[in-house]
């Protein structure tokens, strides 16, 4: 069992702290993990990533200088094992996945987000250990989706952690509660496409998926989800999100909940349970997304 949530709040000075708030609320759902994933209203590159070892920063600032220049970059220790990087880069966006890919090669790096607007923080813990190991420092914010984790395999890794990005797709985030059945068959058959895999996590092959579609099938994030959704087996809900939209989809059978509820000012918010809503909206009645149901609303 994991749980996830999301928050639409144009111009928003607190939608990063609004977000761990709401992961706070589902903390009973899981505490191996933590993660947001938030779009900032900027357009500087930003990078975050995870070090198995802070001795191999050198070593991603190699593969970074290959593409372009770093500024204002930081490194520090998280929850666990791992150390993590940020900073921003003066590079050709149009390069972003060759960067993404060339250091997710490395067995002891790992892209947590790389883009214009979509930054990620996530660790190891709950959503207040998240919160006291991370700086976690935001211009104003648009959306956002977040994670926390009750680990299904047992691998002590951050980089199995939500929320998942994929290297096709920069701005692309997704979250996941459930299991696909047919995670091997459809991981094979976009790998024969030439789709590459960093973790063996099930929940990047709906990341990698739903950005193939998006990049390569010239899909729209809808699009895309109705692709997904009768692609995949199993039982599952997912919010996706890009820095225009946030998605949400679940399969027929309906046993992952997800809800939803829109406010007059346009602040939407989604919690796999209502009591996820109440810190933006104290009094709350939320609709819960049909099974088998596709839905998309745009910032």
């Amino acid at each position: 069992m994991c749980g996830i949530a999301g928050i639409i709040a144009k111009d928003s000075p607190t939608l990063g702290q609004d977000l761990v708030n709401m992961l706070k609320e589902l903390e009973h759902r899981g505490r191996d993990a933590t993660g947001v994933a938030v779009y900032e209203q900027r357009e500087d590159i930003q990078i975050r990533a995870s070090l198995t070892d802070p001795c191999y920063e050198r070593e991603l600032e190699e593969i970074i200088a290959m593409f372009g220049k770093v500024r204002k970059a930081r490194s520090y220790h998280g929850e666990g094992i791992y150390s993590f990087y940020e900073g921003s880069i003066e590079m050709d966006p149009s390069q972003l996945g060759r960067l993404h890919w060339d250091i997710d090669k490395h067995p002891h790096l790992c892209v947590h987000s790389l883009g214009r607007h979509l930054k990620i923080y996530k660790d190891q813990g709950s959503a207040e250990d998240l919160q006291k190991r991370h700086d976690i420092h935001l211009g104003p914010c648009t959306h956002g989706i977040g994670h926390v984790r009750l680990a299904t395999e047992s691998v002590d890794n951050i980089n199995f952690a939500h929320p998942f990005i994929s290297y096709l797709y920069p701005e692309l985030a997704i979250v996941h509660n459930g299991q696909f059945t047919n995670y091997f068959k459809m991981r094979r058959t976009l790998e024969n496409k030439g789709v590459r895999f960093k973790t063996n996590n099930d929940s990047e092959l709906a990341a990698q998926y739903l950005a193939w579609q998006m990049k390569e099938r010239g899909q729209d994030l809808e699009g895309a989800m109705h692709q997904a959704l009768g692609a995949f087996d199993g039982v599952f809900t997912i919010l996706a999100s890009t820095d225009q939209q946030i998605g949400a989809f679940r399969d027929w059978l309906g046993f992952k909940p997800v809800l939803y509820f829109e406010r007059e000012d346009g602040v939407v918010l989604f919690g796999s349970e209502q009591i996820a809503l109440t810190p933006i909206v104290s009094d709350v009645y939320a609709s819960e997304m049909e099974p088998g149901g596709v839905k998309v609303w745009s910032i």
